[in-house]
């Protein structure tokens, strides 16, 4: 009988004659596992969650598997990146007696990628055998991707090969796209073994169970897209890219604890309201030659200015910057006693709306859509 063996130093596989020696003492079928049926033979059976820990993946294994993967559950990796590895177990089992005499250790890992301006994405799958031992006869791994919901498949290369072999391969999936509306879409990730010395040769099919991400096509100046709606992106505004414009809100935030987490509106309505509030119009409320008037939270937000009961500006003294007046006359400089609501200033033009500029490009990025929140750190 040919048997698979697992050199635990390498990651180079070799096949060669198990002693009863060589094996585990006591193995006992993983939960789940069962001979219940079959009168004599060998059954194959196969788990998840019961492999070996990373600590011992192979070095090929390591590198399929990025940083930060999900252990067991998908891990929110960025805006565009979800992620998830584990790990399982495929026995062989005598059918009288219920005997372990041969087991495959594996890891996995499944990772979706989706585009900012595009419904398309793909998912892959890596398989990585950690060990083995024992009577192992022949066998193969196979995988396919799946479409479960509103999407189709348009390409790919699901890996299939020896189960004592790294294994790996990607999909491409697209949705239809729904114009002026969002929706779910979700493909995912099935694996099963073959193996002809097994009375059941094919097992079960596992699945990587990918919970899904949103696509849509109201993205205000934006093309149809899919994001991972579950992760909150955040807004960068570097002081050395705009210092007036960055100062102003990195006070409005840490000085008098306005939200860094902001909430998006494309309300036209809204919008107007926050900044006819906030930065209003006519002879008593003046803009300095070569400022225009700033606002924090953003206007293009729900917490904006019309969402507030009062707004105050700053009169600023910095050791970089030297002493900064905001110079907006009708609103009250900040004190401990502020009635904390939305914060203006009179910023330089060009930072201003270079600021204003990468707001929205951030939003187009992101996808960032009515009602979604992103986080601001300046």
């Amino acid at each position: 009988m040919v048997v698979g063996l697992l050199m635990a130093a390498t990651a180079v596989f070799t096949v060669s004659p198990v002693t009863a020696a060589a094996a585990p003492a006591n193995v006992a079928p993983a939960p789940g596992c069962t001979t219940s049926g079959v009168r004599e033979g060998l059954v194959a059976c196969v788990r998840l969650g019961l492999s070996a820990p990373a600590s011992v993946r192979t070095a090929a294994a390591t590198a399929a598997i990025p940083e930060g993967c999900g252990n067991g559950n998908w891990a929110n990796m960025s805006r565009f990146v979800m992620c998830k590895s584990g790990g399982g177990l495929y026995q062989v089992i005598v059918a009288q007696g219920g005997e372990v005499v041969g087991e495959i250790a594996f890891n996995f890992s499944s990772t979706v990628t989706m585009q900012a301006r595009d419904l398309r994405w793909t998912q892959s799958f890596e398989y990585a055998p950690v060990r083995a031992w024992g009577v192992l006869g022949s066998p193969t791994l196979l995988s396919a991707p799946d479409c479960m919901f509103y999407c189709s498949i348009v390409g790919g290369n699901p890996p299939t090969g020896w189960a004592l072999s790294n294994l790996s391969g990607t999909a491409t999936f697209t949705s239809p796209r729904l114009p002026g509306q969002y929706w779910g879409s979700r493909s995912d990730w099935g694996f099963w073994f073959v193996n002809p010395i097994a009375v059941n040769q094919v097992t079960n099919t596992l699945w990587t169970n990918y919970p899904g991400h949103r696509c849509d096509d109201v993205l205000p100046g934006g093309t149809a897209g899919c994001v991972n709606q579950d992760f909150i992106p955040t807004l960068e505004v570097p002081e050395s890219r705009y210092p007036l414009y960055a100062f102003h809100i990195r006070n409005a935030i840490n000085t008098t604890n306005l939200p860094s987490q902001l909430t998006r509106t494309t309300n036209s309505a809204t919008i107007d309201a926050n900044r006819n509030t906030s930065c209003p119009t006519g002879t008593n409320y003046p803009r300095p030659t070569g400022y225009t008037c700033d606002e924090y939270p953003f206007a293009s937000t729900t917490q904006g200015a019309a969402a507030n009961p009062a707004g105050f500006t700053f009169d600023f003294n910095t050791k970089r910057l030297g002493k900064l007046d905001c110079q907006v006359p009708w609103l009250t400089e900040h004190r401990s006693t502020t009635n904390r609501g939305y914060s203006t200033c009179m910023i330089p033009s060009a930072q201003n709306s270079l600021g204003g500029s990468d707001l929205q490009s951030f939003f187009l990025d992101n996808r960032v859509i009515d009602r979604d929140k992103f986080n601001v750190h300046a």
